[in-house]
């Protein structure tokens, strides 16, 4: 297989070739399926159609390792959604429901779907509040351990800051602090001998993009060990926010992460409150085309200068191809095959990822490599890899044989032509929007749009 395979022309015909052509060579009898199944649609400037993976293509993807792993014992399809995502409205919006049902009898490999949370909270008004009817992953979790060797250990001075919004701190800083770094892995994953990769083309609050890398955060079953910003401004040595932010800002995420989940009754005044001072001071949190124009939110380390999220990302893309299904530390050799396959038929721009305005590019890419699906990504949305740090920084990912390309030499090939020379050769399908806090940072300073 050549390093990245863009599809964009007669999907209905080229894409199933492409699938079975890129899937590897083997006698795999577990395969797993990873989609992005983030959270249900909740407005309709944000469909479903943008927000998760496209059902149509996790078929075709089923139906060709059905094809090609004539001994392959199951098939399972899973994900980690956010908290409050009702899972039962998503497999409705999506389609995920007639897969279930076309796959129900099926024995040999036998095809499974899975919510793969270890917890669900559902909102009311507002608050937070935890379900116990979780069934989780069959197989359960493993505890896998990074320590010196994550990407966090660079920045565990500063771990009694790291956190998760929506999650307790003081579990985030149990599990990643100096010398001891640790993550919560569905074990259907690390049981698999095939992990097929399936993410949606997005642009991302915190990461700029989310592609292949960020994808893996569904392996995790706890998402409060995944850390996505550091407590306050770079002057305090955090990265929650820039050094200019309003101050009223900062002063409701204090209110926020003191109250929601502890005081429904604390936290719902305070929240009328917030919701009032929106309105007064003309501030926008939700990202439809008109909105993005004007005072948009800002925090929780959703702009560019967050230097936390791409480090736990590097963390899970070395678990998933080096832990094992005990868990514990990494192994020196590779534990299972990996692929990517990248759905763009209808991504999302704007104030991605839980509010992505469609946009239909209608392109597939596919890999081994989760890098080169994600330099393909950026660049067909018009952005520089060069200003986005999980792209940025990608030769300082440990496991050198995932990084040894170059961006402006690696093979690609675009509807069937092979071409070697690298992001140059592939086009700005549409110069996408960027989150409101990533405008002016990312996009390229010029691009022609393929037409």
């Amino acid at each position: 297989m050549t390093g990245i395979v863009i599809t964009k022309r007669d999907l209905r015909n080229a894409l199933p070739h492409a699938i079975r052509d890129a899937l590897p060579e083997g006698n795999f009898r577990r395969v797993f399926l990873k989609p992005n199944w983030v959270k249900h649609q909740e407005h309709d400037a944000f469909p479903i159609s943008a927000l998760v993976t496209d059902s149509a293509l996790i078929e075709g993807t089923i139906d060709a390792c059905v094809e090609k792993y004539r001994n392959a014992e199951s098939i399972i399809v899973g994900d980690v959604p956010l908290q409050s995502c009702d899972f039962e409205l998503l497999k409705k919006q999506s389609g995920v429901n007639r897969l279930i049902e076309k796959y129900r009898t099926r024995r040999k490999p036998s095809v499974h779907f899975l919510d793969l949370r270890r917890e669900r909270w559902r909102v009311v008004e507002g608050f937070m509040q935890l379900e116990s009817d979780v069934a989780g992953d069959p197989l359960g979790y493993v505890e896998v351990t990074l320590n010196e060797q994550s990407m966090l250990e660079e920045v565990s001075h500063n771990a009694a800051n790291f956190r998760v919004s929506d999650y307790d701190p003081k579990e985030t800083t149990s599990v990643h602090r100096k010398g001891m770094h640790s993550y919560v892995i569905a074990r259907s994953v690390l049981n698999a001998d095939l992990f097929i990769n399936m993410p949606k083309m997005k642009t991302h609050q915190k990461g700029g993009i989310t592609g292949a890398l960020k994808n893996l955060v569904g392996i995790n079953g706890s998402k409060a060990h995944l850390v996505h910003h550091q407590r306050g401004t770079p002057k305090q040595g955090g990265d929650e926010f820039s050094d200019d932010v309003d101050r009223m800002f900062i002063w409701q995420a204090r209110l926020k992460e003191k109250t929601q989940k502890r005081s429904k009754a604390l936290f719902i005044p305070l929240k009328a409150g917030w919701e009032a001072v929106k309105r007064a001071k003309g501030i926008s949190t939700t990202g439809t085309r008109e909105n993005l124009t004007g005072n948009f939110y800002v925090g929780a380390g959703s702009w560019h200068g967050n230097d936390s999220i791409w480090r736990m990302v590097y963390d899970l893309n070395m678990i998933l191809p080096y832990a094992s299904e005990e868990g514990g530390i990494l192994r020196s050799q590779r534990q299972r095959e990996c692929l990517s396959i990248a759905d763009g038929i209808i991504a999302g721009e704007g104030n991605g990822p839980l509010q992505p305005l469609p946009v239909e590019t209608g392109i597939v890419a596919i890999s081994k490599n989760p890098f080169l699906i994600d330099f393909a990504m950026a660049k067909m949305m018009g952005f520089d890899f060069r200003k986005i740090r999980m792209l940025a920084n990608y030769k300082r990912f440990p496991a050198t044989e995932l990084v040894d390309f170059e961006p402006a030499s690696f093979a690609t090939e675009i509807d069937g032509v092979r071409v070697c020379s690298g992001v140059d050769a592939i086009p700005v399908l549409h110069p996408f929007i960027p989150p409101p806090g990533w405008k002016g940072r990312i996009e390229l300073e010029s691009a022609g749009v393929m037409q």
